[in-house]
This record gives C-alpha cells, sequence and structure tokens, in this order.
C-alpha cells in the first residue's frame, strides 16, 4: 500500500492558458485577476468597480473607461505513463516504485494549484482500467491506481504510448510523458508528433544497474522483460565500456529529439524526487 505523504513541487508553462476556468496560471481571457492588460470603454467592459478616473478625465471622446485584467487560468495536467514489462526492472531503485511516486506527486502537486489531473497508463495499448479523467479532485481513484499499479505485473510493450494523443483534450494541456523510452527513435518521434500542440515534458527514467553498475568480469545472464527472450553475456571490461557509450549515446539522442520537438527531457536515474522537477521548472523559468 502507498501510505506515505506524495512529495510536491511548483510547476508554470510559459504560454498563456486558453482555458475558461479560473485558476493559477496566466491566461489569454479577460476577467478577475492582477495583471492590468488594457483600457477599455465602459460600455465595452461593463464594472464600474473598474473606472480608472485619470484616464476617463483625459479621453477625447469623454467617455468612462476601465481597467481589464487579464484572467489567471486553470490548467490541465496528464501523466501519460509507460506501463511497458522494461518498467518493471528492480537494480538500484525500484522503476514500478518510482512511477507511483510520480503519479501520487503530479496528482498532489496539480490540486494543489487547483487544477485539473488526468491519467492515461500504456502497454501494448492504451489501459482502459487504468484511464483517470481530468478532475480537480479525484484523490481516492489515484490511490486506488497508485495502489494496482505498484501490485501488477507489467507486461508487453510500449507501442500504447501512441494511441494516448486520443484521451487527451483537444485545449492545450501540460503533459508528464513517463517512460524509459526504449522505443525505437522513429516510433519517439511519431509520439512527439501526435503531442506536439500540449505541454510536454519527458521524464526519461532509467536505473544505474541497467548499465553503470555491471560487474568487470563474470558471466551474467540478460532477460529482455518485453520479448521474453533470453542470453549469456560474458562480462570483460571493453564490453563493459560499450555498453555505457551506447547508453551516453542514447542520451545525447534522446536530448537531442525532444529539444528538435521544443521540450527538455529529465533523466530520472536515482528513482524520483519531486525537488527534481521543481529545479526543471525554475531553469525553464530562468
Amino acid at each position: 500500500m502507498t501510505s506515505k505523504e506524495p512529495q510536491r513541487f511548483d510547476y508554470r508553462v510559459s504560454a498563456k492558458i486558453r482555458g475558461a476556468y479560473p485558476g493559477a496560471h496566466v491566461g489569454q481571457m479577460v476577467g478577475a485577476g492582477q495583471l492590468f492588460k488594457r483600457h477599455a470603454p465602459l460600455i465595452a467592459s461593463p464594472d464600474p468597480r473598474r473606472i480608472d478616473l485619470r484616464v476617463s478625465a483625459l479621453d477625447p471622446f469623454e467617455q468612462f473607461n476601465v481597467r481589464v485584467f487579464q484572467q489567471t487560468s486553470q490548467l490541465t495536467v496528464y501523466l501519460v505513463a509507460d506501463l511497458s514489462a522494461s518498467m518493471g526492472f528492480q537494480g538500484v531503485n525500484d522503476k514500478q516504485q518510482a512511477l507511483v511516486d510520480c503519479l501520487l506527486s503530479i496528482a498532489a502537486s496539480v490540486w494543489r494549484s487547483g487544477d485539473r489531473f488526468g491519467f492515461v497508463g500504456c502497454s501494448d495499448s492504451v489501459e482502459q482500467r487504468y484511464l483517470v479523467t481530468p478532475s480537480a479532485n479525484s484523490q481516492g481513484r489515484v490511490r486506488q491506481l497508485a495502489d494496482n499499479l505498484l501490485t501488477s505485473s507489467l507486461q508487453g510493450g510500449a507501442e500504447g504510448l501512441m494511441q494516448a494523443r486520443r484521451y487527451l483534450p483537444s485545449q492545450p494541456a501540460l503533459v508528464f510523458l513517463l517512460s524509459d523510452f526504449y522505443l525505437s527513435m522513429t516510433s519517439i518521434e511519431r509520439l512527439l508528433q501526435s503531442l506536439n500542440h500540449h505541454f510536454v515534458v519527458p521524464l526519461v527514467l532509467w536505473d544505474k544497474q541497467e548499465y553503470q553498475q555491471l560487474p568487470d568480469w563474470g558471466s551474467m545472464r540478460l532477460r529482455d522483460l518485453e520479448s521474453g527472450k533470453q542470453r549469456t553475456l560474458l562480462l570483460r571490461p571493453a564490453l563493459k565500456r560499450k555498453i555505457i557509450d551506447a547508453f551516453r549515446q542514447r542520451h545525447r539522442q534522446l536530448q537531442r529529439i525532444f529539444r528538435a520537438f521544443g521540450c527538455e527531457p529529465l533523466f530520472l536515474q536515482d528513482g524520483y524526487r519531486a525537488e527534481q522537477l521543481s529545479q526543471y521548472f525554475l531553469r525553464q523559468s530562468a
């Protein structure tokens, strides 16, 4: 059971939100807010409480002018998560536990900000049993989902990520995309194209034992968690360096492809910690 208090973080998006409901983010609509937008004639914005007497006195057409403010809007936030077999890897950290920690942390942070949270879990296809529709308060549903995910045996591949866009809103949303991204670069490019009108934050979940903490010598029996295929590998220093170099190259490739689509990836290699996301958004807003 997931009993510990979720970690929270602060987040913002760089663009103005088109949401009609008031919230904590800079919006495109005018309404209740603190950010001055423009002056307008009283007849166009009939709110006598916002009359600007100085501007009205200087108006050559002798009209009353009111201050118009930019409304802060509510944002819809989704976690789209890879639930393939490779996300069940247990090494230095438990990827499945990190996934659940991330789910609870994002949901708690979203509700604290007054936004709406939704979840889409994907393996070979979108897992209907794990769908959570956007809501400003679905704590019981998300807690139950976290418990189910923690005890489930993750299976299959991650091709369901390509279908996730069907479950996302037409309006731009903030989408946390959590996966180890052991997909082909072509598949990742297709995935990003399908999400290109959303604000995407790629969360790359790796574990150091997958490549850094291999022994220098000895035989190791490896099993592909998604295909089930097994092979025996005779490790030696040169092969270990080759594996590490391959992961470093993969790291650079992922950075290039995500940046080409205007999003910066966050690599999680020591489990999940909310402060990493707080620092991520601080860097993006700098």
